[in-house]
Order: structure tokens, then C-alpha cells, then sequence
């Protein structure tokens, strides 16, 4: 009798074994999605010029109580060059909810922490992204999961991010040498015309490529008496230390405008002296026109 109840015994501990794994893994079946998004949020502060944009994994119940991490794996790219640009890979990376970078395990692979959730938001980041070339910025994703049950699942995500020219100028020295200015228009007082006089435009230009810089004269390089037309004095600019003339439009390019501080642009302006001139008021109105190629 002893025999046979410990035969017995040893028969219902091996059903009962069973019965809770194939519970386990029903339970564990479930479904799960990956968005990433293409459209970038405001950097914070201390990320001035970097970009983030917002990403999440959203489990169902089922898998959310089983799922304890997930392994990101950039495909075609390694280390820290996640997004591939027109010229070259770009400096990228993957953070958790609270911009914290994530680890990597020894495949190389980011590893993100479920924590029980079921929608686990994570960011892709770009260093200097407002700094990027203009071109198309893309890369895909691999995601897998592994729970207990012992099941591996897989989902892609594609990023595409599309980079366009731009360019900005800000105008420097108010109320200094003549100059004044209100919002996009300027006044640069030249002073004495019967003298030799020198002003400066003094420009900080910012862009993520070259700069085309157009100027043009309203009345071809000359200062026009306003009560008497016919009366002028001829003036020319300084620009990138050469000396030219306002008879025709002038054009100039800025080939390293690209950086987040920005780039000067001075534009000398110096009038003939006209010790003869007929007094009165002289202006001219110079039309100043950047353009990002």
C-alpha cells in the first residue's frame, strides 16, 4: 500500500505542474503596437538645437503583466548612428519617458523597461537636429519582446524625418554709427556728405546651409537729393573686405552660415565726399535679401 500511494503522489504533482505552464502562457497571449512619430516636440533649455521626437509601445493587458523589457535593435546601423542623412549618419539615440538614454544589453541592442505598463512612452533624440543639412533623415527600427511563455515577437517601425533650408538675420547696433531700426526696416544715417563717411551693417545670420545675399539700390549706388531729383552722390559698400558698386544688384554667398550661435555678415557703406554738394536731404533706399539654397 505504501508503494503505491507515493506512485500516486509523485502522477498528481506532474498534472498540477502542467496545468499552471499552459495557463501561463495563454495568458501571455496578446497584442502590442509601435508608433513613432516623424514631427519633433519643443527641446528643452539644456538641449538647445537638439531635436526629440515622441515614440511609444502599447501592450495589451495580457502581455503588459508578462512583458517585463524590450529590445530595440536600429537596423542597418550601430552604436550611437541611428538616423542616416543625406551626407552621413547623424548623431542619435534612443531615452525612456524621462529623456534618461537607455542601456544597451551585450547585443547591442536598447533595452526598454516595461515596469508593468501597458503604454510605455520612449524618445528618439537628435543632436543638433535644427542644425541638419537640408535632405531627408530616415531609419528603421526593430523591436522584439520576450516573455516567460517563451515566445519571441517582432514589430518595425520606419522613421523619416524631412530637413528644409532656412535662414534668419538679426541686425546689430541700434542707435549706434546712425543706425536705427523697427522691425525689418532700417535707417542708417550717413551723416555729413560733404565728408568721407564710413557706417556699418552689422548682421548675425543663422542657417542650416549656404546663403545667398542679394542687395540692390533703388537708385543704382546714388544718394538722391529729395527736393531736387537731378542732384546725387554716389556711394558703394564693402562686403567680405571688396569694395563694390551699387549700379547693379550685387550678390554674395555665405558658405558657412551653419551653426547655432550664427555668423556675422558686416556691410560697410561709405558715401563719396561732395564738398559741393547742393544741401538738402539725400537717401536711397538698399534692399537686402537673404536667400537658404
Amino acid at each position: 500500500m505504501s508503494n503505491t500511494f507515493n506512485l500516486y503522489n509523485i502522477i498528481l504533482t506532474f498534472i498540477l505542474c502542467f496545468s499552471v505552464s499552459a495557463k501561463s502562457e495563454e495568458a501571455c497571449d496578446g497584442e502590442w503596437t509601435v508608433s513613432l512619430s516623424n514631427t519633433s516636440v519643443n527641446s528643452p533649455a539644456r538641449d538647445r538645437g537638439d531635436l526629440w521626437f515622441p515614440a511609444y509601445i502599447e501592450l495589451s493587458k495580457s502581455l503588459s503583466s508578462c512583458v517585463q523589457w524590450i529590445e530595440i535593435e536600429p537596423l542597418g546601423r550601430g552604436g550611437d548612428r541611428i538616423i542616416k542623412g543625406p551626407q552621413s549618419d547623424v548623431v542619435s539615440s534612443l531615452s525612456d519617458d524621462k529623456r534618461i538614454p537607455l542601456a544597451k544589453n551585450g547585443k547591442g541592442q536598447y533595452v526598454l523597461k516595461t515596469l508593468g505598463k501597458r503604454r510605455i512612452r520612449f524618445w528618439l533624440y537628435l543632436a543638433n537636429g535644427r542644425q541638419l543639412s537640408p535632405g531627408v533623415y530616415s531609419g528603421e527600427l526593430g523591436f522584439s519582446i520576450n516573455h516567460y511563455a517563451g515566445r519571441e515577437r517582432l514589430r518595425y517601425a520606419q522613421f523619416k524625418y524631412s530637413v528644409k533650408p532656412y535662414v534668419k538675420a538679426r541686425i546689430n547696433g541700434q542707435g549706434k554709427n546712425g543706425l536705427s531700426f523697427t522691425g525689418s526696416s532700417i535707417r542708417l544715417d550717413m551723416g555729413n556728405l560733404t565728408k568721407r563717411n564710413h557706417r556699418v551693417l552689422d548682421f548675425t545670420v543663422q542657417s542650416n546651409s549656404s546663403v545667398r545675399v542679394w542687395l540692390a539700390s533703388e537708385n543704382k549706388g546714388n544718394l538722391v537729393n529729395i527736393e531736387i531729383p537731378n542732384r546725387t552722390i554716389p556711394y558703394f559698400i564693402t562686403i567680405d573686405g571688396r569694395r563694390r558698386s551699387l549700379n547693379t544688384p550685387v550678390e554674395y554667398r555665405m558658405y558657412n552660415a551653419s551653426n547655432l550661435e550664427g555668423t556675422p555678415l558686416k556691410i560697410g557703406v561709405e558715401n563719396h565726399p561732395s564738398p559741393y554738394a547742393t544741401a538738402g536731404i539725400y537717401q536711397d533706399v538698399m534692399t537686402v535679401s537673404l536667400f537658404a539654397q
